[in-house]
C-alpha cells in the first residue's frame, strides 16, 4: 500500500535523510584570498580571457595558493571546498556557449619561478572538479564574483593548492561578447602561469599574456564546507530572512544593499539566482518548483557575503 505525503512531510523526510547523512553542508562558509597589493582590472589575468578585441577563443590559466595563504584565509588541512568564484569588474557577457573546466590539485610547489610552463606539466596528477559545455557568462555587477559550484567537493590535504581553468568558447558566433571580462586582481609574485590563443595553448606564461601580467593574479572565492573559518557577521547589517521553513515565497531584508541571492541544494547545485535590481535592500524570491527540502541561501550584500539554513516544505 503507498501512502501519500504532504509537501511538508516530504520535506521532513529529506531533513531527516539530510541531518543523518553528510551530503548536505550546513556550515558552509565564503572565504576571500586577495594577497598583495590591489591593481587595475585586467582581462589577461583570467580566470577566462575576454579582451577589447575579442579575438582569442581559448585561453589556459595556472594559479598558486601557498599553505600560509590558505591558512590565513581558514583553510586548513580536511576542509571541503565547495566552489569558487572569481571578481569580474565589468557587466559583459558572453553571447555563446562555452567549454569551461576547472583543475585542483594539492601540491608541495612553493613558487611558479619559471618564465614559462607546459600545460601538460601543470595538468599533472590534478584533479577535474568543474565541467560545463554550454557555460554562460552572465551580465554582472560591477564589481562582482562570478562563482562555480564544482561538481564534487574538493577536500585540502596541506600544502599549496593549484587551481587550473580551461575556457574555449570556438562554437559561438561572432562577437563572442558584449566586450571585455576585467578582472579584479593583486600583485603577489610568482603565482600565475596564463595564455589567450586562437587554439588551445600548450604553454603557459609567467609574465606575459599579449600584455604584462608578471605577479598579477585575480583575487578567487572560496565557498567551504569542514572549515574553522568564520562567516562574516551580517548581524550588524540586520540580515533577516523569513519565513523558516518557507513554502511559496522567501523574504531577504538587508541592512545593506542586495547584490546576488544563490539557492543551492542538498547536493550543492545552485537551483536559483536572483540578482535584485536598484540597490534594494527588501527582496522577496518565489519557491514554486523547488523540491521540499533543506537549502543553502547565499546572499550577497554591499557588507559582504553570508550562507544561511532555509527548509522549504
Amino acid at each position: 500500500m503507498k501512502i501519500p505525503f504532504s509537501r511538508r512531510g516530504l520535506a521532513t523526510i529529506a531533513l531527516l535523510t539530510l541531518q543523518a547523512g553528510a551530503a548536505f553542508h550546513a556550515d558552509a562558509q565564503v572565504v576571500q584570498i586577495a594577497t598583495g597589493t590591489a591593481n587595475t582590472p585586467l582581462y589577461a589575468v583570467g580566470p577566462i580571457y575576454m579582451s577589447t578585441t575579442l579575438f582569442y577563443r581559448y585561453s589556459r590559466f595556472a594559479y598558486l595558493y601557498t599553505q600560509a595563504e590558505l591558512a590565513a584565509a581558514g583553510i586548513t588541512f580536511g576542509t571541503q571546498i565547495l566552489g569558487v568564484g572569481w571578481q569580474k569588474s565589468t557587466a559583459n557577457s558572453t553571447a555563446g556557449p562555452a567549454a569551461f573546466s576547472i583543475y585542483m590539485k594539492n601540491t608541495s610547489t612553493a613558487a611558479y619561478a619559471n618564465a614559462s610552463e607546459s600545460w601538460a606539466n601543470l595538468n599533472t596528477g590534478s584533479m577535474l572538479v568543474y565541467s560545463e559545455s554550454a557555460q554562460s557568462i552572465p551580465v554582472t555587477a560591477s564589481p562582482n564574483y562570478i562563482d562555480f559550484t564544482l561538481d564534487a567537493p574538493f577536500q585540502y590535504t596541506g600544502g599549496s593548492l593549484e587551481i587550473l581553468t580551461e575556457w574555449d568558447i570556438s562554437a559561438a558566433p561572432a562577437p563572442i561578447a558584449t566586450g571585455p571580462f576585467e578582472w579584479v586582481n593583486t600583485t603577489v609574485v610568482d603565482r600565475i602561469y596564463a595564455s589567450g590563443n586562437t587554439s588551445l595553448p600548450t604553454t603557459l606564461s609567467s609574465t606575459t599574456n599579449n600584455t604584462d601580467i608578471d605577479n598579477r593574479r585575480p583575487v578567487i572565492q572560496f565557498t567551504l564546507q569542514g572549515s574553522t573559518a568564520a562567516i562574516p557577521d551580517l548581524s550588524s547589517t540586520s540580515l533577516n530572512i523569513w519565513p523558516n521553513p518557507a513554502e511559496d515565497l522567501l523574504n531577504i531584508r538587508s541592512g545593506s544593499p542586495l547584490e546576488r541571492i544563490e539557492l543551492i541544494d542538498a547536493l550543492g547545485k545552485i537551483v536559483l539566482v536572483d540578482r535584485p535590481q536598484g540597490g534594494i535592500a527588501d527582496h522577496q524570491i518565489a519557491l514554486g518548483g523547488l523540491e521540499p527540502g533543506a537549502y543553502l541561501v547565499r546572499v550577497q550584500t554591499g557588507a559582504g557575503t553570508v550562507v544561511r539554513r532555509v527548509t522549504i516544505w
